[in-house]
Parts: structure tokens; C-alpha cells; sequence
């Protein structure tokens, strides 16, 4: 257990910030501890303040420590909004962010009292961090881009802090640094009234934007907390604030300070931080909003940049400057383009650099200028959108964000140009979300718009046909990738320009991609290698990228085909490349050592695949949190792992958490859940648990309504397995008979699954005596597997074991010696 006074000092802030508020005296609470709050046993007090006390409480399942804050004074409609928020922030699930596990409310002193279990962070504040550990400048500056990708992962869901600053940041014992409050301080402020209250404000002073500090509701946006960021990185590597004079100020004062004054630079203060650093910093520390960093993610990006010593933006750009920084940020876009803000602001800088081509005319460029504001003052509009002060709501969803957007567009009418490129823009945010249906009614419109007012010949034209292929890969539409992709590349081959003939390339990639789902990979290899092997690959602007992502496709293809061995060193020689140019840790990098964990998987070098996809989901985990899909996805692929070593009491809590999680968010029936549930089916038929196994695999089979996919032959071949382990051998007979009609359309009989489900339904054969039929059965399955997994995968020696055990009942005793001896039992 842990001793409260052991984390008092980091928890003090959730509740310190409080007591500047009016305090009830109704509503104040008995001094002795309660016994217990809701479902927690309180431990300790260890913190309060004038809105409650912060406990450090005990929860029994699962079993562990939480900080318990509990609210008091809240009635009425304020309850109901504290409900309405807590429902929103528990899906903040980010390693920069504390975590808020459940809520609920309970009657303490006759009054209803709103609760909420909060993280325990073991840990100082920022401040007190700092002074014990004395980090040098690299991990300071290390500490303020994970705090600004944390805010920015906020943001992304319509949520800004308001009140950024030293004492909300807890510094947890890996030195990974968690934001406080994020949302709940802004809501019991609304629950106050206006931002000002009587000559004060709602938030620090000398961390508040100049929009903040003049009570502008509207102009606070996400911003601001940009401006407290740069305050915080200011004090971090100077050791003192912009603005030390707001200490000791007033509204009125403080109001003064900022628009008469301007902070030292900060290369003054510190000469290690001097050149990019320095200005950095300073942009966003700049009182005027447009003059600061659009979002957080851009301010991370460039302190990562100085960190990497590459160029900046906040450094006036040359042209030759502007360019770098285009291929950087077109890899980025290719990387994340699921990331919705993301995309959106790189589609935004795209814009802006086609205005600066076109400056061969003037009133052209004149015309782009304008539509890249117009442009991008819609972006800021989505935005700030769910900002509560500003009419909006902190607890809209993103697709409510985009669904107002598009309500905007409609009723606002501008030019051809604008209004295609903003429908575009809300085009592949929908796309990224995985709601085609709306990214395609809005595809229509946009090239309807941008061939208006571009021509239907122009960059801007054939990018949003680019756009409507990938999202029909995305959608994983083989078939109409393919169409579409050979008619982008007649129509580009007519285009004398070098942006078409890497728009023509890139459609190629996509078009290999949609060849190897489609089950043709023989001509995706060979695809993938013209495209490898082209001269113009060179010449592209991210051809080192682009380079690395063809390698990756290649090998996964030759994977699928059962040439293991160059598929390896292909992937090998992919995560070399992508480790030295983007890092170790990149999420492409990541991606790319979890493919080569399948790899050897598939190999059945079990033990190197699960220590690849342990590495991948702990850095995934670390850098997106629990509940992001890409964590997720190398939870699941770790537990298959685990599963196949026979650890599957390993693997069950990794797929509970995943399923959890997809159902939290209304995706019950979605392809990851059902995935999920069939892989947690097997994991409690090795459990031993068959009732359950049997009820997942239902689950499983019921979501497929009437449509059989891979996934839900899958299912019945788990429920199969778990029928005969519970001796119910002609139940399992018929569900593995089901499997095997399905099995042939679903997923073809070519693939590696079919040949493990004939193998498997040869239990039931051999069991029910037909053992004649099980032979047939195994030695077909047996020749698949040795083929397309290799003799050493766990698959083909089960099927090699069970065919030896099947010659022995025939009385083949040669045939199961030669078996035996090709396939000796490992050493345990």
C-alpha cells in the first residue's frame, strides 16, 4: 500500500485552486474521514480545498490505489453538467494525462456529493520535480513536448484546460508528466458564472493568455493553452516567469503588464536555449493569438525539431526553408492520416503552398491568399467549435465538431475554390474516422467545386480523385481502389507536370495494396517491385519515405505468399532505415517492427515475435494511452502470441481491455470487437473455461447477420474447439462442418486459416472413429500448412502431431515414425 503522505504534495494541486472560491459552510464536511465513498475505502486525506477534499481511497476490482476527489456544494443543474463532463473525460485516456477511472455520487453530511476516482500519480508537481531531479536543458524541453502532445490530445476532442501551469502537472516516477483537472477545472467554473469574477478570473495570472486576462471568451480558444505552455517552457528553461511581476498582481495591473510589456528574450536568460530554442518559446508566448502556434501539436513538432536539430518554423522561412519544411510535413500527413486535426492543418499548409506556386500571376496568388484565409479561418472555426464560452459545448464529440462544419458550409456560400477545398478537408476528416458514407457525399461536392474552380485538369482537382481512392482503401474496397486507381493514372499520364507523375505513383502504392487484399498477391509482388525499381522513385520529394512504405508493403505480401525468408530481411532492412531517418520509437517504425513480429510468427518463432510485440504495444501504450486503436491492435496481436505459447492467461486481460474499450465507445459490433471476441473465445477454451469460450464465439457469429466473413468462420472454428475439449464432440462436428462450407467464400481456400480449420475438425472425425476421414483431412492440411507457414510454426506441428496419432489408430506405424522423426516434439 502506499502511505498518503507519500503522495500528498502532487495530489495538493487538485484541490489547492479550489479555495478561491466562495465556500459554502452548508456544505462543508465533517473532518473525520469516512469509512467509505461509493465502492472506495478511504485511506487518507490528501488534499482540500473550498470545493471539497481529495482522499486517497482503496478500490477492491480491480484492486488498487485512486485519489478520491469529492465536489461539494453542487445542486441542480450544475450536477447535471458535472455528469454530462465525467462521462466526457473519462475517455481523456493519455499517458500525459491523469486518468479518471470512474464517477459517481454519494450522500456525505445529508448532501448529495459528486465524486470522481482519479489516477494515483507517484510524484512532485513540475516545480518540485525540477528542483529534485535538476534535469539538464535536452530533458526539460523533452518534458514540455510530451505535456504539449497531451494538451493537444485534448484539444482534439473539443477540450481546453484554461488553467495550464506548474502546480496541474504531476511528474510520476518514469518522469512522464500528467495534466490535472483537464475539463473539470473549466466546468466548475461555468458552474460560477462568467469567466471574471469580481476583479479575478478563472485561471493564474501569470500563465494566462492576453485574451484570457480581458475576460474575451471568444478569442480563448485553444491558443491560450498554447500561451500557458510557452509560459511553462519560459520557467522551465529560465528558471523565472515572462511576466514575474503577475505574481503579485491584479486583474487591472496584470491587464497592463502584458500590453505594455513584451518578456525578455529568453536566450538572455539562459544562452543554452539561444537561436531556434529561444524562438520557439517565444512564438508561443506571443500576445497576439495569430502570431502563436495554431495548436499544441505544431509547438511539439518544433521543439522536437530543435531537439533533432532540424529546422524550425517559428524562424522567418526562405524558400528553400519553406520547401524542407513541405517534405517534412507531406511524411508526417502520410504517416497519421487518421489523426483528424492532424490532417486537417497539414491540408491547410498544402493549401498555402499551392497560393505561393502560383505567384507567377498576380491577382491569382492574390486569389489563392484569399482562399487560404477563408480556409483557414473554417479550420480555427472547427476548432474552437466545442468551447462552451463561445456557445459551444466542451463535451462534443468530434463528429458533432464536423457535422456543424458541414452545416456551416451549406449555409455559407463562397467561392468554387474555398468551398471545395473546405469540403474536401471535411472529407478526409470523416474518411479518418471511418464514416465513408459522409466523406464521399462531401467528395461529390468538393469535385464538383475544386474542377470549377481549378479545372478538372488541375493539382487541386486530381488530389481529391487521390482522396476518394484512399478512402476507399480505407474502407478496404479492393475492387474499387483498383478501378479508380487506373483511371487517375490515364487521366494523370496526359499531365506534363511532376506533381502528376507523383500523384501517379502514389496511386500505384495504393493500387499494389488493394491487389494483395483483394487475394491476387502474386501481382502485388510484382507490382511492388516495378514500383521499387522505378528511376522516378528518386526523384520523388519523400522518396526515402516512400521507399521504406514499398519495402513494407513488399514484405507483407511476401509474407501472405510464404516466402518468409526475404520477407524478414526486407523488413529488417525497412526498420533500419525508418529507425536511423524518423527514430526508434516513430509510429511508422513501430508499425513496421510489428509487422516483423508477424513475420516471425508466422515463421513460428513465437518467442522473438512476442518480445517485438510486447515492445510495440508498451511504446504505443506509453505514447497514446490504453484505448487508442493502436494500442489496441498490438494488445491483440500480443495476446494471438501469448495464445499460441500457451500463456493465455496473459493474453485474457489484454483482450478484456480491448473489448472493454470498443464497447465503451458504441462499437460493440465493429470489426476489432468481434475480432477481439473470437481471440478471447480460444483464450478460455485454453483456459479451460468452455461454457464461456462457447458464449463468446456466439457473440462473435451473431454480429455477422447473415454476411460470413473471415472472422466469423473464425468463431465457430473457436466454438468448435471448446464443444470437443468439453466432450461434446458432435456438437463440435457440426460447428466445425459449418466452418468448413463457410470457410471457402469467406476467406478462400488458399489461406493459411482454412488449412488450420480442416486440421482442426479432424479431432472430431477421429473421435467420432472415422479415422480414414481425419487422415484425408490431415495430410491435405499438412501439405497446406508446411507450405504457407513453414514447418516450425505451431500450426503445422499440431497438424503434423495429430496426423502421426491418426496413422498410429490405422495401424501406419512406419508412416508415424517418418512423421515423428520429420517432426520431433520440442524440448519443453
Amino acid at each position: 500500500m502506499i502511505a498518503a503522505n507519500a503522495i500528498r504534495q502532487g495530489h495538493r494541486a487538485i484541490m489547492e485552486d479550489d479555495a478561491t472560491h466562495a465556500l459554502d459552510e452548508q456544505a462543508q464536511a465533517d473532518a473525520s474521514l469516512p469509512d467509505a465513498i461509493g465502492p472506495y475505502r478511504v485511506l487518507g486525506l490528501l488534499g482540500e480545498g473550498g470545493m471539497g477534499r481529495v482522499y486517497l481511497a482503496r478500490e477492491s476490482h480491480p484492486p488498487r490505489d485512486v485519489a478520491l476527489k469529492v465536489v461539494r456544494g453542487l445542486s441542480g443543474g450544475a450536477l447535471e453538467r458535472f455528469r454530462r463532463e465525467v462521462s466526457i473525460l473519462g475517455q481523456l485516456e493519455h499517458p500525459g494525462i491523469v486518468r479518471l477511472y470512474a464517477a459517481g455520487e454519494d450522500v456525505i453530511g445529508g448532501l448529495p456529493s459528486p465524486w470522481f476516482a482519479l489516477e494515483v500519480v507517484r510524484g512532485p508537481d513540475l516545480r518540485g520535480y525540477l528542483e529534485r531531479e535538476k534535469p539538464d536543458l535536452r530533458a526539460r524541453v523533452g518534458l514540455l513536448v510530451k505535456l504539449a502532445q497531451a494538451v493537444h490530445f485534448a484539444h482534439q476532442r473539443g477540450i481546453v484546460h484554461r488553467d495550464l501551469k506548474p502546480s496541474n502537472v504531476l511528474v510520476d516516477e518514469h518522469g512522464q508528466p500528467k495534466i490535472l483537472d483537464f475539463g473539470i477545472a473549466r466546468m466548475l467554473g461555468e458552474i460560477g458564472g462568467d469567466m471574471t469574477q469580481v476583479g479575478q478570473v478563472m485561471g493564474t495570472l501569470p500563465y494566462m493568455s492576453p485574451e484570457q486576462l480581458e475576460g474575451n471568451a471568444r478569442g480563448a480558444d485553444a491558443r491560450s493553452d498554447v500561451y500557458a505552455l510557452g509560459a511553462m517552457g519560459y520557467e522551465l528553461l529560465s528558471g523565472r516567469l515572462p511576466h514575474p511581476r503577475l505574481s503579485s498582481s491584479s486583474l487591472f495591473e496584470a491587464l497592463d503588464i502584458v500590453r505594455r510589456e513584451e518578456p525578455e528574450p529568453l536566450e538572455r536568460l539562459n544562452h543554452a536555449a539561444r537561436g531556434d530554442l529561444s524562438l520557439v518559446v517565444m512564438k508561443a508566448l506571443a500576445s497576439e493569438p495569430a502570431r502563436r502556434y495554431a495548436t499544441a501539436e505544431d509547438f511539439a513538432e518544433d521543439l522536437e525539431a530543435v531537439l533533432d536539430s532540424r529546422p524550425v518554423s517559428a524562424r522567418a522561412p526562405t524558400r528553400a526553408y519553406r520547401a524542407a519544411r513541405f517534405v517534412r510535413r507531406h511524411r508526417a500527413l502520410s504517416i497519421a492520416s487518421a489523426i483528424v486535426f492532424a490532417s486537417l492543418l497539414a491540408a491547410t499548409i498544402v493549401s498555402t503552398l499551392a497560393a505561393q506556386r502560383a505567384r507567377a500571376a498576380l491577382a491569382e496568388a492574390q486569389s489563392r491568399a484569399n482562399e487560404l484565409a477563408a480556409v483557414n479561418a473554417f479550420v480555427e472555426t472547427m476548432l474552437t467549435e466545442a468551447d462552451p464560452e463561445s456557445g459551444g459545448s466542451a463535451d462534443m464529440p468530434m463528429r458533432e465538431v464536423l457535422e456543424r462544419a458541414e452545416q456551416t458550409l451549406r449555409e455559407n456560400s463562397g467561392s468554387p475554390r474555398t468551398e471545395g477545398q473546405v469540403a474536401l478537408l471535411l472529407a478526409r476528416s470523416w474518411s479518418g474516422l471511418g464514416e465513408s458514407a459522409k466523406a464521399r457525399g462531401l467528395l461529390d461536392r468538393a469535385q464538383d467545386w475544386l474542377d470549377a474552380g481549378f479545372g478538372a485538369d488541375s493539382e487541386e482537382a486530381m488530389r481529391a480523385r487521390y482522396t476518394r481512392i484512399e478512402d476507399a482503401a480505407r474502407a478496404s474496397e479492393p475492387e474499387a481502389v483498383l478501378a479508380q486507381a487506373q483511371a487517375l493514372q490515364q487521366r494523370l499520364a496526359q499531365i506534363p507536370a511532376d506533381w502528376a507523375k507523383a500523384l501517379a505513383f502514389e496511386s500505384r502504392i495504393l493500387q499494389a495494396q488493394a491487389l494483395e487484399e483483394s487475394g491476387d498477391v502474386e501481382a502485388a509482388i510484382k507490382l511492388d517491385r516495378e514500383l521499387l525499381a522505378d528511376p522516378s522513385l528518386a526523384g520523388l520529394p519523400n522518396a526515402a519515405e516512400t521507399t521504406d512504405s514499398l519495402r513494407h508493403n513488399l514484405a507483407y505480401a511476401l509474407n501472405n505468399s510464404g516466402d518468409f525468408e526475404e520477407s524478414e530481411r526486407l523488413l529488417r532492412e525497412t526498420l533500419a532505415s525508418e529507425s536511423k531517418r524518423v527514430g526508434a520509437d516513430h509510429p511508422q517504425t513501430l508499425y513496421t517492427k510489428k509487422a516483423l513480429g508477424q513475420s516471425l510468427h508466422r515463421q513460428g518463432r513465437l518467442d522473438d515475435a512476442v518480445q517485438l510485440y510486447a515492445e510495440v504495444y508498451e511504446k504505443r501504450r506509453k505514447r497514446y494511452g490504453d484505448a487508442h486503436p493502436l494500442t489496441l491492435g498490438s494488445g491483440g496481436q500480443l495476446a494471438a502470441a501469448y495464445n499460441t505459447l500457451g500463456r493465455a492467461a496473459e493474453a485474457e486481460p489484454l483482450l478484456r481491455r480491448s473489448l472493454e474499450a470498443h464497447e465503451a465507445r458504441g462499437q460493440g459490433d465493429a470489426l476489432e470487437a468481434v475480432v477481439d471476441r473470437v481471440m478471447l473465445a480460444t483464450t478460455l477454451e485454453k483456459l479451460g473455461r468452455y461454457d464461456d469460450a462457447i458464449a463468446m464465439a456466439d457473440r462473435a457469429i451473431a454480429s455477422e447477420d447473415g454476411k460470413p466473413s473471415r472472422d466469423t468462420v473464425a468463431a465457430r472454428n473457436a466454438k468448435a474447439t471448446a464443444l470437443f475439449r468439453a466432450g461434446r464432440v458432435a456438437d463440435a462436428k457440426r460447428s466445425w462442418d459449418q466452418a468448413l462450407a463457410l470457410a471457402p467464400t469467406a476467406m478462400g481456400v488458399d489461406h493459411p486459416n482454412y488449412a488450420a480449420i480442416v486440421a482442426s475438425s479432424a479431432n472430431a472425425d477421429l473421435a467420432l472413429g472415422d479415422a480414414p476421414g481425419a487422415r484425408r483431412k490431415l495430410e491435405q492440411a499438412l501439405a497446406a500448412l508446411k507450405g504457407k507457414q513453414g514447418p516450425k510454426h505451431p500450426r503445422t506441428r499440431d497438424a503434423a502431431a495429430l496426423l502421426a496419432k491418426t496413422y498410429d489408430t490405422l495401424g501406419m506405424r512406419d508412416q508415424a515414425a517418418e512423421l515423428r522423426k520429420e517432426f520431433p516434439p520440442e524440448a519443453k
